[in-house]
């Protein structure tokens, strides 16, 4: 099964004052078609640099210094901003940790969903602009409702007309664009994702809702154009634990209604035991295992995944937990061979100097690591 989103040898760096932040160590990743693809690891790891290489929006420091990212057959590192428009928001869609900074505060929540719909559902709302205008010229005949017909037929012909750009500047028939803004779809967009009173919300700014209604609408605008893959980055973090589950049951229902594939990015593995099909587990800018969501509880195999799974506490039981020695490394010197190497209690020399590849040990299961290897 070819997998929709291939990510090989992905290599970024960041240029800072104290020097070269060496992020990404040649992340390889495959993201399939319906699944829901956990990517689980410290703060600072590289998983949201991960997600914000897929969707192209790094900071002006980042270096791509190696690596591919496939899509349809074509490297989309490769492509240009006017073509990542159009893969943003329509084919790929993201969920951001923060909702209330991803949001624009200045704007009503329906001016921003307006705003997307009209990036990558413009056709529908010219024919529903276009229906409007007929039920009112109707009743009352108007040549200025006549013109307004003639440019919005004019723009769905010809979005690029150079006539239409510039008789859309004129203040009175500029005013055509009104018709284009359609409430009812927003609505009906927000009443997917359980928002009580949606009406009442549309015309609210986000420091006016809460946190978990916040989060709502972030998952109804990446749901506008019925994406192939949404990336949740963090999606309960700015939510209260009584309103988390019931944004992971969003989301696992907008998947399984749109057969869209998540890419997850969390530190919390109870999240990802209830949601995710697979686990790809980073560390220091690396992936270190990658395996289904039964192998990673029951058989953990990289001493750092082992580690995590003996931190997370257990309700109700006796369970030691017990901790990680040592810090995360500096990425701006980061180890050499293993980056975990310093904070493994079976590193040996191979380790120090060697870094080792990502091979599959079992079927769907990969690991990198010298340990493994040599008491294979």
């Amino acid at each position: 099964m070819e997998p929709l989103i291939r990510i090989n040898n992905l290599v970024i760096h960041f240029s800072t004052f104290d020097g070269i932040v060496k992020a990404l160590d040649g992340i390889n990743l495959d993201i399939y078609e319906g699944e829901a693809l956990g990517l689980v690891g410290e703060t600072g790891c590289g998983k949201s640099v991960t997600s914000l290489s897929i969707m192209k929006i790094l900071a002006p420091n980042a270096l791509l210094k190696n690596g591919e990212i496939i899509y349809r057959g074509k490297n989309i590192l490769k492509f240009s901003e006017d073509e990542m428009i159009g893969i943003r928001g329509g084919e790929f869609s993201m969920i951001f940790q923060h909702p209330l900074r991803a949001l624009n505060p200045t704007m009503k929540i329906k001016n921003q969903i307006f705003e997307s719909l009209l990036l990558h559902e413009k056709n529908l709302l010219l024919r529903n602009a276009i229906e409007k205008i007929d039920e009112k010229n109707s009743k009352r005949p108007s040549a200025l409702l006549n013109i307004y017909r003639k440019l919005i037929d004019d723009e769905l012909k010809n979005p690029d007309s150079y006539k239409l750009k510039i008789l859309s500047r004129i203040p009175i028939i500029k005013k055509y664009k009104e018709y284009l803004k359609d409430d009812e779809i927003i609505i009906n967009m927000l009443k997917k994702t359980d928002i009580a009173n949606p009406s009442t919300v549309i015309e609210q700014y986000p420091h006016e809702l809460s946190g978990g209604m916040r989060q709502r609408v972030m998952i109804a605008m990446a749901l506008l154009g019925e994406p192939k893959l949404v990336i949740a980055d963090e999606p309960t973090t700015a939510v209260d634990v009584t309103i988390q589950a019931k944004v992971l049951n969003l989301i696992k229902d907008i998947m399984a209604k749109f057969n869209t594939s998540l890419l997850l990015i969390t530190h919390n593995l109870g999240i990802v035991a209830e949601i995710c099909d697979r686990v790809a587990v980073m560390y220091a800018g690396a992936i270190v295992e990658v395996c289904d969501i039964y192998t990673l509880f029951e058989n953990p195999v990289h001493p750092y995944t082992i580690g995590l799974i003996n931190a997370v506490p257990v309700i109700g039981g006796k369970k030691i937990l017990k901790t990680i020695k040592g810090l995360v490394p500096d990425l701006l010197e980061p180890p050499t061979g293993c980056r975990f190497h310093t904070r493994c209690a079976s590193a040996t020399d191979i380790c120090k100097k060697d870094k080792p590849e990502l091979m599959e040990i079992d079927e769907g299961h990969l690991l990198a690591c010298h340990i493994f290897k040599e008491n294979v």
